[in-house]
């Protein structure tokens, strides 16, 4: 009797041990799955961003306070190339408020840099709505966009880096026109920054 109780007790220390052990692999741990710069960029990837920015930007034609929001999906075709789109929304507050809305496609090369950073620069064409008090134009818009991205964990990451926007047309549109009406192109220089996921 004595040697039956001997060997369930070990059982039952064993048996705890084992559901120890699995309880602990359980557990989460927010170092065990860090996201990897590696990771991102592979052939087939979809890419949900949000490009946001608020800014006092240097425009050619005034300095203006800027809003940028930018939702957008990549997709890449191959081995770090990415093609995708974006809608843009722009709230302007300088001598008049203007509201620009538009949609543009964009071709983008990812770089990593070292385990957990990659530089992922984007070149985008398209079409863009302005309207400021009493008027409104369309024009053609060119942006040029390159964030440095920091993967926090897998299939998560976080970034920033300089934009540069060019709107041109016949007229052009102005987002700084001191004049509250279109005169000349319109480029709009600053800093964005990025949050998005991958699957």
């Amino acid at each position: 009797m004595r040697g039956n109780n001997k060997w369930t007790g070990l059982a039952l220390v064993a048996g705890l041990a084992v559901s120890a052990n699995a309880v602990a692999a359980e557990a989460p741990n927010l170092n065990s799955d860090p996201g990897r710069a590696s990771d991102f960029g592979q052939p087939g990837q979809l890419v949900i961003s949000q490009d946001a920015s608020g800014f006092l930007g240097y425009n050619t034609g005034n300095e203006i306070f800027q809003i940028n929001l930018e939702p957008a999906a990549d997709y890449f075709l191959q081995q770090n190339l990415s093609i995708g789109a974006a809608a843009q929304l722009a709230l302007g507050f300088g001598d008049a408020t203007i509201v620009g809305l538009g949609v543009l496609g964009r071709v983008g090369y990812n770089l990593p840099l070292n385990e957990r950073v990659s530089f992922w620069p984007k070149v985008g064409f398209g079409i863009h709505f302005g309207h400021i008090p009493d008027n409104s134009d369309v024009s053609f818009v060119l942006d040029v966009y390159a964030p440095i991205l920091f993967h926090v964990t897998e299939h998560f990451f976080v970034g920033a880096g300089p934009q540069m926007r060019a709107l041109i047309s016949d007229r052009g549109f102005s987002f700084g026109s001191s004049q509250g009406n279109f005169s000349g192109n319109d480029v709009t220089i600053g800093i964005s920054t990025t949050v998005g996921g991958y699957f």
